[in-house]
């Protein structure tokens, strides 16, 4: 079934009337779910069934889904590599497969957050707000400068990183973690100040989501060919964008 993209989170609010899709097999929880969002005036689609889940995907057009890991027939795993064929809509993992590995593996797959069962209903609601608001940046012309790092550009209009005549196929989180590294070359971004700038989550929050983004970033660099700037690890402190010598001043 193909699958249907939303429209841009600018024509609705960002945060509380925005659509949420839950998709959890155990119904308990996915109804806590839908009540706990629905408080915070989020207008809701609960489904138990991950099969129903593209069906009420494309009807419902959500903002962000909501998805459990383990569910019969079609797992959250597989449904979420599903959607990020054809959907850059932000995917939150609530799973109670919360061990580091697992985590990981969801990260890695294309969710942009993962938390554990049982959840504290404040910081599920702390963690839906935060990747709502990185979709809108993506949604919203905000500026027209452009950063060049030689044929590479990451233009801030259009929001989206240029090689040659092609878009890389980034995520909002991943261009949004790009542009906050190119914004300052060489300066190294602890894991907290990219927790604070990129995901709006409070120093000391999962150190593991930024490294499996940044390892998802520099793939999607690698493969696009991209060889005007490499992002480096400072062993102990966090993470840089470098320029190589055809990209050494970036022009604005």
């Amino acid at each position: 079934m193909a699958i249907a993209s939303p429209g841009p989170a600018s024509e609705r609010s960002v945060t509380h009337d925005a659509r949420i899709l839950v998709v959890d097999d155990e119904s308990d929880i996915a109804n806590l779910l839908g009540t706990v969002l629905r408080e915070e005036s989020f207008s809701v689609r609960v489904v138990t069934d991950s099969r129903q889940a593209l069906e009420a995907f494309n009807s419902f057009r959500p903002d962000l889904v909501s998805l459990d890991v383990m569910m019969p027939s079609v797992d959250g795993i597989s449904l979420c590599l599903q959607l990020r064929k054809e959907t850059d809509v932000p995917i939150l993992f609530v799973s109670a497969k919360s061990d580091p590995p697992d985590r990981v593996v969801g990260l890695r797959i294309g969710a942009d957050d993962y938390m554990g069962k049982p959840f504290d209903n404040n910081e599920l609601v702390a963690r839906v707000e935060a990747l709502l608001r990185r979709r809108s940046y993506t949604a919203v012309d905000r500026d027209r400068r452009q950063v060049r790092f030689g044929v590479f550009i990451i233009d801030l209009g259009s929001v989206q990183a240029i090689h040659g005549d092609t878009a890389l196929p980034l995520t909002p989180t991943e261009f949004k973690l790009l542009k906050t590294l190119a914004g300052e070359p060489g300066r190294v971004f602890t894991r907290d100040d990219l927790l604070t700038g990129v995901w709006g989550y409070p120093p000391g929050s999962d150190t593991r989501l930024v490294d499996v983004h940044v390892g998802r970033l520099r793939k999607k660099l690698l493969d696009g060919g991209v060889s005007e700037v490499s992002i480096e690890t400072a062993r102990g402190f966090g993470y840089k964008l470098t320029a190589t010598q055809q990209g050494q001043q970036p022009e604005r």
